[in-house]
């Protein structure tokens, strides 16, 4: 059914009267109920009792205060859940790029393959902007060593730590040591250590992104963990090393 256009210079039609509202309200008691943000912004009544006087009484009034008090708790609940909901959405995004890797990575041809994998396309892959791949000088690289680094004795344990297999690191400048030219775009990272042999010389993968928030302490790591062994399992493999 169209509806009648208005005429230029004729005047908006009002709104809703007060007794019209209250009519409604009236009709539909589970109106408020069914829309609750509304509390949010609507403002109780302050009571008065027929005891009270100008200079003060012995009565006080609790009920603005609880609604005041309902309406921050209502504000601060929504709050949480929309946080909730969004993280819960990055972690299937996360969860989702770290199944495609560990996929592109089962199907490297050769350890050479596995290692350009590893240095150059998981940048697209876990959309992030510097991948190294580090060994120590005690560490025997590969004939071809495109994207290694070779660190000195020690500077891993600095690095991640001696009893963490997983650091996350914000607000950071990148470690030139590690990702080389690389690093003027690092501002977070994540540390990965990989253990390819038992006590052989550690390894490390380190992930940077420009996004100082990108990893941080408090995120979760379980799935970057899952990402190292693979890698671990990986080099293994093509080295014919047992597991």
């Amino acid at each position: 059914m169209s509806q009648k256009a208005t005429k230029p210079g004729t005047p908006e039609p009002a709104g809703p009267t007060a007794k019209q509202v209250s009519a409604y309200l009236r009709a539909h008691p589970d109106f408020l109920r069914r829309h609750p943000s509304l509390l949010t912004i609507m403002e109780a009544p302050v009571r008065e009792f027929a005891d009270s006087d100008l200079g003060g009484s012995d009565v006080v009034d609790l009920q603005h205060a609880m609604v005041g008090r309902l309406r921050t708790e209502l504000v601060h609940s929504v709050k949480q859940h929309g946080e909730l909901i969004d993280a819960g959405r990055n972690n299937q995004r996360s969860q989702a790029r770290i199944h495609e890797t560990v996929l592109r990575l089962l199907s490297a041809r050769s350890l050479d393959h596995l290692l350009e994998l590893m240095t150059t396309d998981l940048v697209g892959l876990l959309d992030i902007d510097a991948v190294a791949l580090c060994l120590e000088t005690g560490s025997v690289a590969p004939a071809t060593s495109h994207g290694i680094r070779i660190l000195p004795d020690g500077t891993i344990a600095k690095v991640i730590g001696s009893e963490r297999d997983v650091t996350l690191r914000d607000n950071v400048s990148g470690d030139r040591r590690i990702f080389g030219e690389a690093a003027g775009l690092v501002r977070s990272d994540a540390l990965l250590r990989l253990v390819v042999r038992e006590n052989g010389p550690p390894a490390l993968l380190a992930l940077g992104s420009r996004e100082p928030r990108r990893f941080h302490p408090g995120q979760g790591s379980e799935l970057l963990a899952f990402l190292a062994h693979v890698m671990e399992h990986s080099i293994c493999t093509w080295l014919d090393l047992p597991r």
